[in-house]
């Protein structure tokens, strides 16, 4: 949880249905590995717990391989049956990600 300094990517994703907010931050080296991973934001626990086991991740991967963490990888990685109705809270963090990602390759390439 924290900000990176002079981030080389960032993007803020919301989940509309409960009003969590969640605003993802990578430096990246020139070969497209994550060297930083960054979460902040308004989030209830089952967000923010998810948000940090992938966080814990993220560094030293490539970010094609970041991205190709799916949504069941993420949901197993919580160790705990989650409510239906929450399992979108739980998601949030991996679709940031993925967001993030996908403006800044929209700008150039990632590698």
């Amino acid at each position: 949880f924290g900000r990176v300094v002079d981030p080389d990517v960032q993007f803020e994703e919301l989940n509309p249905l409960c009003g969590d907010r969640i605003r993802v931050e990578l430096r990246l080296a020139d070969g497209g590995q994550i060297l930083e991973a960054r979460f902040s934001g308004e989030m209830c626990a089952i967000a923010k717990g998810s948000a940090s086991i992938l966080f814990e991740s993220l560094e030293g991967r490539a970010v094609a391989a970041a991205v190709a963490i799916s949504d069941l990888e993420v949901l197993e990685s919580l160790a705990g049956a989650i409510p239906k109705n929450r399992i979108q809270c739980a998601l949030l963090p991996i679709s940031a990600l993925r967001g993030a990602v996908r403006v800044e390759g929209d700008r150039g390439p990632l590698t």
